[in-house]
């Protein structure tokens, strides 16, 4: 006997009108919150004005970062032998790199709690690629943060304020929350990567069956439709 889509299940039972199957979310809230970690551990790092100490030299500043070099630079820098050009250049490279890994954190934090359905966003949500970019991003801003100690350093040994005086540079606490982003990323990266996710198959079952459960909810739960579809009187001459 016909029945339409959706109104029976396996073994005869019916399935009642308002009834709604399982579905696996997209969304993964495990990701999104070391994301969100990360995200924060890059602002503060940009807003912290630590990022280096100076110890000796003839500096009179004892810490250095990138809010030095955003919009208005101090002369004093520049004459009492902080930072050169070749520094300067080198911490606005660092807060542009900054500033990606924020994007791109930003970015994987909105995919993984709102777990859109496009194609091209679910391929980027699932392998984490944002994730993986900002990764790049807070390695690239350890490399340069290192070159930008040995440069200061450098010139900290050639204006020495005291002769034989014992100089060195060391990274402050924004160095380290750079270094804490790109681990919640790690972490971030390995929770979407581990996760399980349905295959092209079962996301077309998933959908079907979506499908035949919404053809079911035009019919009253109390309903047969089977009723509807009576054979024919039998035929008498």
């Amino acid at each position: 006997m016909y029945a339409p889509p959706g109104s029976t299940l396996p073994g005869g039972r019916r399935r009642r009108a308002g009834t709604s199957l399982p579905k696996q979310p997209e969304r993964s809230l495990v990701s999104a919150l070391p994301g969100a970690l990360s995200i924060t551990a890059l602002c503060t790092a940009l807003a912290e004005p630590a990022w280096l100490r100076v110890h000796g030299g003839a500096c009179p500043r004892q810490e250095l970062g990138v809010a030095d070099i955003l919009g208005y630079i101090d002369p004093k820098l520049l004459d009492d032998y902080c930072v050169n050009p070749q520094i300067i250049l080198l911490l606005r490279v660092i807060a542009a790199f900054c500033f990606l890994g924020i994007l791109c954190s930003l970015t994987a934090f909105l995919l993984d709690v709102f777990g859109p359905k496009h194609s091209a966003l679910k391929v980027t949500r699932r392998y984490a690629f944002a994730h993986i970019l900002t990764v790049l991003q807070c390695a690239t801003v350890i490399g340069f943060c290192y070159w930008t100690s040995e440069l200061i350093l450098a010139l900290q040994q050639q204006h020495k304020k005291y002769h034989g005086s014992l100089i060195y540079v060391t990274f402050a606490i924004s160095f380290y929350l750079v270094a804490g982003a790109g681990g919640a990323s790690i972490l971030a990266t390995a929770a979407n990567l581990l996760r399980h996710y349905p295959t092209e198959e079962e996301e077309q079952a998933l959908e079907l069956l979506s499908e035949m459960e919404d053809s079911s909810e035009t019919f009253p739960a109390d309903y047969d439709v089977a009723n509807q579809f009576q054979p024919p009187p039998a035929y008498t001459p």
